[in-house]
């Protein structure tokens, strides 16, 4: 039986199993925008780790998709294009095709996994395309159910026709992609379509793997048949609708690459997409979309309702639909050749994967699938600078030599910036200045794991860290050399390098902050993860012993009481942190504020910024009731009124009072820990819709000064606004 028999086969199933589907629906009160040709607006669509795209691009009039992520799809169209009385008419998301019209009044309406686009004839008839990328919560590695909904990687498809005329109408309803329908069976055959044909699935190529398909099928009603003509393949559907009626029609859109998407070259391994792990081909794929339809499309109703039925701002609610979908967009969720997971968050359009800094935001979004952040975690351990290392230039790249390891061995271990790029993952970054974030990266990892153990409650796996843990922070202690608890030797650089005093400052605030607040949780953990109890001895009898390896061994300590160890290295934590609490309080009381800089020689070392609090926003989530935390927050509160107003500008909230740069995500992170920690509410989404309502690169983070935007474009950071969600939550 050839591989298209076998998937009809399987469609037909699933007709007959899914008669009576639930319809997912669109939160009609969501922000609409007009989709006309001044419209650029464009919207990442993809699955969670799959890579699997379906992205609208306005300015274009186009889709573009593919198996490989948003960084490596093509352009094509998707025709939604409904004959009416000999007339046809189309959606925007493909140019027009001949003697053809577009719908009037097209909107676009999103939620964090959904993509409402809908149009209207002067007769009345009004269609609706829903576009679904399905989405649940999933608590480990093992919440199999819940992952296969999170990551297949197919799309949903719904296309509503409703008649509100006064007359019924003979409709032909033609879904189908902007490309040639192939063969199953072979990469180069082209599929001829057969006249009053009744198949229900057409397959496309897939240029990123010479024998990989792409799948377009009908799911719940069946087509009619399917057509190939002006370049588009696809379903078609025939019906009359009589006056104040609505049908609708259901497909899915799917894809399957078994191929390396990413090459390790740390242990030189090809790591594969996690979903070859369920599904063995296409045809499995559609098998499980078929009969998983009414599950997946209730579950990921429920999921997105409880983020749009909230008390957010509509402005709020559009900016955190945008950057989930930003956030999708970016991650890898990959399989090594031990069948050991990875996962990868990409830095957008800048294409390294993994950014210590960029994950204390995005990981915010861990809250639904903290296993996605205990992979990174693991991950991060196997990119510590321990010693110094000189990689030599690359003519090729154009790189001069850098120092790898640099200050490792004078001050101590620090994580690396990033893990890699795109497409392999090595131990540096492929930029000239090299992975170099000691202070900030060390405190991450800190936050994140703190934030990880309170959303999981995976203490075996925390535990495990802590060895890590102490002695990233006992690195960051040795780059004090002045005794005032803020690192101002060695400290490389911060997250912000669009910005002097916060990126370069010696006793920077902002790192000083972000130290007593890691100072903090890590104190915490030691304490209430200590081994406080007795261990008994494991009795072991050696067989087979060779060469007297082991001889006399009967008993071993598999574990030991180390809770006097683990308080010694809490109380340790916790005076650099009342360290840095007294140097803050000091420099208040001096200056009237808290600079950016407590080192008088640095230029603009006198600056006032909202951000030097970002420290306490993964504790805040994450519950903390840490003393020392809210005695921080009661100092930082005092200034923050009066340099929130110094800070304002048209077109966003400034990171520093005397330069002009904005970075939407980090203000949103001075938001959340305003109003969790000083009482004071702020939202930033009004300035980031503005700048991004109409942008062809959405989500774009933000800018260097007024009309000058910033290029990082498809960031993933911007789901920090989460926070405004968690913040309202009753259980915060």
């Amino acid at each position: 039986m050839n591989f298209q028999k076998t998937l009809f086969i399987a469609l037909s199933l699933a007709l007959s199993l899914n008669a009576g589907a639930q319809s997912f629906k669109v939160d009609q009160n969501l922000i609409s925008t007009p989709l006309t040709d001044s419209t650029n607006f464009s919207l990442l669509n993809s699955r969670l780790g799959s890579r699997f795209t379906f992205s609208l691009l306005n300015e274009k009039q186009s889709i573009q998709t593919g198996s490989l992520g948003f960084d490596m799809d093509e352009q094509t169209g998707l025709l939604i294009g409904l004959t009416v009385n000999g007339k046809l008419y189309c959606l925007r998301t493909t140019k027009l095709p001949r003697n053809a019209t577009y719908f009037k009044n097209q909107q676009l309406k999103f939620g964090p996994s959904s993509m409402l686009i809908s149009g209207e004839t002067a007769e009345g008839i009004k269609v609706n395309f829903t576009l679904i990328s399905s989405f649940t919560s999933s608590k480990d590695l093992a919440d199999s159910s819940a992952i296969k909904t999170q990551i297949f990687p197919g799309f949903y498809l719904q296309v509503d026709v409703a008649n509100e005329s006064q007359t019924p109408v003979n409709c032909k309803l033609k879904v189908a992609i902007a490309k040639t329908p192939v063969k199953g069976f072979n990469f180069m055959s082209l599929e001829p379509m057969k006249p009053n044909n009744t198949e229900q699935l057409v397959l496309f190529r897939d240029n990123a793997s010479l024998n990989g398909k792409s799948a377009l099928a009908a799911i719940k009603s069946p087509a009619k048949g399917t057509f190939n003509e002006e370049g588009f393949g696809g379903l078609f559907y025939e019906f009359n609708l009589p006056q104040q009626a609505k049908k609708e029609f259901n497909q899915i859109y799917a894809t399957y690459h078994e191929g390396t998407v990413v090459e390790d070259k740390r242990v030189n391994q090809g790591l594969k997409f996690y979903y070859t792990a369920y599904w063995k081909n296409i045809a499995e794929v559609l098998n499980y979309a078929k009969e998983h339809y009414e599950q997946n499309i209730r579950l990921t109703q429920k999921f997105e309702d409880s983020l749009m039925n909230s008390t957010l701002t509509p402005q709020e609610k559009w900016v955190l639909a945008l950057t989930f979908h930003t956030d999708l967009a970016n991650t890898f969720f990959l399989l090594d050749p031990n069948h050991n997971a990875r996962f990868y968050v990409s830095e957008g359009r800048f294409k390294h994967l993994s950014t210590v800094d960029v994950a204390h935001e995005t990981e915010i979004s861990a809250i639904f699938c903290p296993w996605r952040l205990k992979l990174q975690l693991s991950q991060w351990t196997n990119y510590i600078a321990r010693t110094e290392l000189t990689v030599p230039a690359n003519a090729v790249q154009n790189k001069p030599a850098y120092q790898q390891g640099m200050t490792a061995a004078e001050y101590g271990p620090y994580l690396y910036h990033d893990v890699g790029d795109l497409p392999f993952v090595s131990e540096t970054a492929n930029y000239n200045y090299g992975p170099h974030m000691a202070v900030e990266e060390n405190t991450s990892f800190v936050l994140l794991l703190y934030y990880y153990w309170k959303i999981s409650h995976d203490d075996a796996f925390v535990k495990s860290m802590l060895g890590t843990v102490d002695v990233l922070l006992g690195s960051v202690i040795n780059r004090d050399t002045n005794g005032n608890g803020i690192a101002d030797k060695a400290f490389g650089w911060t997250t912000y390098d669009a910005n002097e005093a916060l990126k370069l400052s010696p006793d920077n605030t902002f790192l000083g902050a972000k130290q007593l607040s890691a100072y903090a949780v890590a104190a915490e953990m030691f304490r209430a993860l200590s081994n406080k109890e007795r261990v008994n001895a494991v009795e072991t009898t050696k067989k087979g012993v060779v060469d007297g390896d082991g001889a006399g061994f009967k008993s071993i300590n598999v574990a030991v009481n180390n809770e006097g160890l683990r308080n010694k290295q809490a109380l340790l934590f916790e005076k650099e942190a009342s360290l840095i609490l007294a140097t803050l309080k000091k420099a208040q009381h001096k200056y009237g504020y808290i600079p950016v800089s407590l080192d008088e020689t640095f230029p603009k070392w006198n600056q006032r910024s909202v951000v030097i609090g970002e420290g306490l926003f993964l504790p805040g989530l994450a519950g903390s009731k840490s003393p020392v935390l809210n005695q921080l927050a009661a100092v930082l509160k005092k200034d923050y009124a009066a340099t929130y107003a110094q800070s304002v500008t048209d077109y966003g909230i400034k990171l520093t009072t005397q330069e002009g740069t904005t970075w939407f995500s980090k203000t949103i992170v001075a938001d959340v820990v305003a109003a969790q920690w000083y009482g004071i509410k702020h939202s930033s989404a009004p300035y980031i819709y503005q700048w991004n309502k109409n942008s062809p690169y959405a989500y774009n983070d933000g800018l260097l000064k007024k009309d000058d935007v910033w290029i990082g474009y498809w960031y993933p950071r911007g789901i920090s606004i989460l926070g405004y969600w968690l913040l309202q939550k009753p259980d915060k």
